[in-house]
């Protein structure tokens, strides 16, 4: 995960806040290094560790041996509606959330 990309989403989150969504951060890092990074950053929205690739495949967003940058928008059913490569989603905040607000 890029904490640099994190952090500019948590500073902006509230641009997020009138959509009915949960956020979250995942990866294949581990759940003891996301709990780490999540304390160390103060982050308000949850991490999840997913090493065997389960989620970021459904999403296609994997990149050999690691996740690539980006977002996705998954629906109440687990089914991806939508993905975004994407390694400055943070610095690009508002065009991220232009995007998700469209794709939502």
């Amino acid at each position: 995960m890029c904490q640099a990309q994190l952090v500019e989403l948590q500073e902006n989150f509230h641009l997020l806040e009138d959509i009915d969504a949960d956020i979250y951060a995942i990866s294949v890092d581990s759940a003891s290094n996301h709990l780490r990074l999540k304390e160390a950053g103060e982050f308000t929205f949850s991490f999840l560790s997913d090493p065997e690739f389960v989620v970021i495949e459904e999403a296609d967003m994997r990149n050999e041996s690691v996740s690539h940058r980006g977002f996705s928008i998954i629906d109440g059913n687990g089914e991806v509606v939508y993905s975004h490569i994407n390694d400055f989603f943070g610095d690009q905040i508002e065009e991220t959330v232009e995007i998700i607000k469209e794709q939502f």
